[in-house]
């Protein structure tokens, strides 16, 4: 235990917890462990909190969620594991609340991963005061992540997924010793369950800098055990010149698309658009900057984010081509298989799909008239930003050096008008109120109902959209038209 003075600072939010705790008389030895430590040892923000506790968590957790009218889930009951979730106007806060993992809090320390995350607190004694066991403090200051024990990446294989994501969020080189480890059982990922690689996977597409986690993942041979057997990425991994290429641009790709997320996003600085690529960007963007990062925060499963997917989209959406090919049918099998693999739900399949098959639609059309942007909208829905986002990685990630300037400004335009089509021109052109109905259309020509119908009502829907069609008189006097022109 450290004796050399403050060490720890904490967010008032900790402090306030401290004062609540002991106000309601709990005696429970309680211990705020790893990541919440490490940022306040750091003194950056805190918001999520992990507390060992050295008896009953889950009824400690139920009693804080009552004095602070929170929410409570339960994650483990037989491991003694609660999660509270306590609103607050500057966001969610996340205590989670675990039972010793032995029977004292060295125990507990030891049997964790990284020893930079076995860093402690005594949540109602002095919190000033940092609690290292396992050399946890000498190993952040130093740049490390070392394992805690001899047995840690052999007792739970996803260890060895999660050194590479902490030692890329972290700036940590990974010791060799626990690289050797991470090497030797990375293996045992195949008895893993997907979801919990799933989850861990998606930490580390949420990071700035996830294609350098990527690289290292690929490099220790632990990128292909995420995916399918049959997915380009196995290509990927031979070492002709031509595939070795091809994994090198998804890699570019990658991280463009993270530069260019990052920089819509709430957390954007002014070095964020530093360059002409992404300034650019950013100035034609900027105003639909909080409907993209509304559609980019939505959350599906265990706080899996939209915008991870698309980090996924950009690494996939070149793996197993050659050259410039682009199959649209193709690459929607494989982000299907890829679902499959790591068990995403329906809703995050279909995106991963249509940002994935749709993508070159953007590059590749020459001709955006009203009816183009039209069709392409009202087939894609919502999932147009994504095709757009991951259009613009693909394009910048396969340009390189090479990009010319007015080419790029050119899409960025195109990227602008598309955007605004959707955001200020949805009932003009994306979908137009319906004049009228399959039951009118049935009605006004004397047809039955069959695939006739919603050729005739896309027919008509377009004619809105053109303008030749304003109002129910001139809906039925098309369809007339139409008939006749049929028969």
């Amino acid at each position: 235990m450290s004796d050399v003075g403050p060490l720890l600072e904490w967010s008032q939010f900790v402090y306030d917890l401290q004062r609540l705790l002991r106000s309601k008389g709990v005696a429970t030895p309680l211990y705020v462990v790893g990541g919440a430590v490490r940022d306040a040892y750091k003194r950056a923000g805190i918001t999520d909190v992990d507390i060992a506790v050295d008896g009953d968590a889950l009824r400690i957790a139920k009693n804080v969620a009552d004095w602070l009218d929170a929410d409570i889930y339960i994650m483990d009951r037989e491991r003694g594991v609660a999660r509270v979730f306590v609103k607050r106007e500057s966001g969610a806060i996340l205590l989670d609340f675990a039972r010793f993992r032995g029977a004292t809090l060295y125990d507990d320390l030891i049997n964790r991963d990284f020893t930079v995350n076995t860093l402690a607190a005594d949540l109602l004694g002095d919190l000033s005061v940092l609690i290292d066991m396992l050399g946890g403090e000498r190993d952040l200051r130093e740049g490390v992540l070392r394992r805690c024990s001899p047995n840690a990446i052999e007792e739970d294989p996803v260890r060895a997924l999660r050194a590479v994501r902490q030692s890329t969020q972290l700036g940590l080189k990974i010791h060799p010793a626990t690289l050797s480890d991470v090497r030797q059982f990375a293996p045992g990922l195949s008895q893993i369950s997907p979801e919990r690689i799933r989850d861990e996977f998606f930490k580390l597409l949420a990071l700035d800098k996830a294609a350098r986690g990527l690289r290292v993942l690929q490099h220790l041979g632990i990128l292909q055990r995420i995916f399918p057997d049959q997915f380009g990425l196995k290509q990927a991994t031979d070492k002709s010149p031509r595939q070795l290429d091809a994994w090198s641009r998804s890699l570019r790709i990658t991280e463009r698309m993270c530069a260019i997320l990052n920089a819509v996003s709430e957390r954007r600085t002014d070095n964020s658009a530093a360059a002409f690529d992404l300034g650019m960007l950013v100035i034609q963007l900027d105003r639909f900057r909080g409907q993209l990062q509304q559609r980019l925060s939505r959350s599906y499963g265990n706080g899996r984010r939209h915008k991870e997917l698309l980090v996924l989209a950009a690494l996939l959406s070149n793996l197993g081509e050659l050259d410039t090919s682009r199959d649209g049918e193709q690459l929607s099998l494989s982000a299907k298989a890829v679902s499959r693999s790591l068990r995403l739900t329906l809703e995050e399949g279909r995106h991963l799909s249509l940002a994935m098959s749709k993508y070159h639609v953007v590059l590749d059309e020459s001709e955006w008239s009203l009816l183009a942007r039209h069709r392409f909208w009202f087939g894609l829905g919502g999932a147009g930003i994504d095709a757009i986002f991951l259009a613009a990685a693909v394009y910048l990630g396969r340009q390189g050096a090479e990009m010319r300037q007015v080419d790029w400004l050119a899409f960025v335009d195109l990227a602008t008008e598309l955007l605004d089509t959707w955001f200020n021109q949805y009932e003009d052109v994306v979908s137009p109120p319906p004049l009228l109905d399959g039951d009118d259309i049935m009605k006004t020509l004397g047809i039955k109902r069959g695939p006739r119908i919603g050729q005739l009502l896309s027919a008509l829907r377009e004619a809105q959209v053109l303008g030749t069609v304003r109002n129910v008189s001139e809906a039925r006097e098309f369809l007339f038209r139409r008939q006749v022109e049929s028969s």
